[in-house]
């Protein structure tokens, strides 16, 4: 059964003037991410805005990126919603559609104790015959405990896990569990500053925005990291953390927006109006995240361009440009 691994990028969602999902950005951007040398593409993702989507659109956004993949990086799609039944036939659609897994989060919005949101998890995963990533994102919605984690790790097509609490503790917990439970499982990092010390500790990989922002620097972490060029490695992982920190300036996602606009592609619209004093503030931040973008990618591929290992890797994509 397909496990994931590698940098799989979390997909932010382009739109047009009339909100809906723009699908010639779209297969753009999959063309840059599988050019760039990319495992795999998350899209309807929390970063992706998947709350302001129709469930139309979504069905088109999956179609667009599994066509335009066509089959050069794993496509695994967001399924998150407030309850099973939606998650289920969503997640229908991106098996027949050709999605090689779906990612669902527990329930959002509401608390629940850790038994709801464990039997919501096991309805979906026992609803559909395809491999199912588990989401931790206690930020946004509810928590995945270690006690229901152990248990939802005993059904069979629950593969993996997103784990975005940015806690290097739960990581190292996670895979403790996994390992005294004899059981082979994936654990991909939802925090892009964190994917060298969650490699170190045993992850396999990460799922974040920034392995679409940036995903030159993403693939050279995980390439260094795997040739045993561990400082090198971290000197890239500060250059990702200092473009992150402007990001993060401007409420989420839309820092990571103008991130992905940094490089090149028309995001559109925010999907919620923004007051015109705060657009001017966010011209003037669009100027600063592309200035640190344009200096981070400079930084890298002067370091990058001293590693024998990377400078010959040019035919599969993974050099930065």
């Amino acid at each position: 059964m397909f496990q994931p691994s590698g940098v799989y990028a979390a997909m932010l969602t382009p739109f047009d003037k009339n909100g809906r999902v723009n699908i010639p950005v779209v297969t753009k951007m999959v063309d840059f991410f599988v050019q760039k040398g990319v495992d795999g593409i998350f899209p309807v993702s929390n970063v992706g805005e998947f709350i302001q989507i129709s469930e139309g659109d979504k069905r088109d956004f999956v179609d667009a990126v599994i066509r335009t993949a066509g089959g050069r990086v794993r496509v695994t799609p967001g399924i998150s919603s407030p309850n099973p039944r939606q998650s289920i036939e969503f997640g229908k659609y991106c098996l027949q559609a050709g999605a090689d897994a779906v990612v669902v989060s527990a329930p959002y919005y509401f608390k629940y104790p850790p038994e709801m949101v464990e039997s919501f998890l096991i309805s979906v995963a026992r609803g559909l015959d395809l491999p199912v990533i588990l989401y931790n994102i206690p930020l946004y919605a509810n928590e995945i405990s270690m006690d229901s984690l152990g248990r939802l790790l005993q059904i069979d097509n629950i593969v993996a896990l997103k784990e975005s609490s940015g806690s290097l503790a739960n990581l190292q917990n996670i895979l403790n569990l996994a390992h005294a439970m004899n059981r082979d499982f994936r654990l991909m990092v939802g925090w892009e500053e964190m994917l060298l010390a969650a490699l170190t500790v045993g992850a396999h990989g990460c799922m974040v925005a920034s392995g679409g922002i940036l995903p030159e620097l993403m693939t050279a972490i995980q390439h260094l990291y795997h040739t045993n060029q561990f400082i090198q490695a971290a000197r890239i992982q500060r250059l990702v953390a200092k473009a992150t920190e402007e990001m993060r300036k401007v409420f989420f996602p839309y820092g990571y927006k103008l991130g992905m606009q940094s490089r090149g592609f028309d995001m559109g619209p925010f999907a919620i109006d923004i007051p015109a004093p705060f657009a001017l503030q966010m011209v003037a931040q669009h100027r600063k995240i592309e200035a640190i973008v344009s200096e981070v990618l400079h930084e890298a591929q002067v370091e990058i361009q001293q590693m024998d290992a990377i400078t010959g890797s040019q035919a599969d994509g993974n050099t930065i440009l």
